[in-house]
């Protein structure tokens, strides 16, 4: 008797690859149900799985090993899966490192006033802005904070 796929990849659950274009059965692996983060349903295989990127719409290959490493290294969710393309994940995970680059420099420019600070909250913006294309109210107000010196 197959539970959950637990001698076929083909028999496990359809949720578990949510919104994939297309599964590739050759590529199964053995899954270790011991080694993830799961209430009722363990994942005994692991294939690969083709999504469609929900930022640039491009597809891309959702590995086996991938979710290997995913479920019994990093202990995700076993019913995760990725929403993202490595270069759109790449490009967010940048993103959020400049709004903490941005919040923490305009944290120091306000205390030392320091020009070249100065300098670089406003290439950050800049950039944040290219992304986004309009930035947040917080952000649009900043002249008022550190006064002429952003006029470059």
């Amino acid at each position: 008797m197959d539970i959950f796929g637990s001698t076929d990849p083909r028999m496990m659950p359809k949720h578990f690859f949510g919104g994939a274009v297309h599964l590739d059965y050759r590529t199964a692996i053995r899954g270790n149900p011991q080694k993830q983060n799961y209430s009722v349903c363990p994942r005994h295989w692991y294939i690969d799985a083709d999504f469609n990127c929900a930022r640039c719409r491009r597809e891309f290959t959702w590995t086996a090993g991938e979710q290997k490493a995913w479920f019994e290294d990093y202990h995700f969710w076993i019913d995760s899966h990725p929403r993202l393309c490595k270069n759109c994940m790449a490009d967010r995970k940048h993103l959020e490192s400049l709004r903490v680059e941005y919040d923490s420099t305009v944290a120091a420019a306000r205390h030392r006033g320091a020009t070249e600070q100065k300098r670089r909250v406003i290439e950050v913006v800049r950039e944040l802005e290219a992304a986004f294309g309009r930035l947040p109210e917080k952000m649009i107000e900043m002249p008022l904070i550190f006064g002429p010196v952003l006029v470059i």
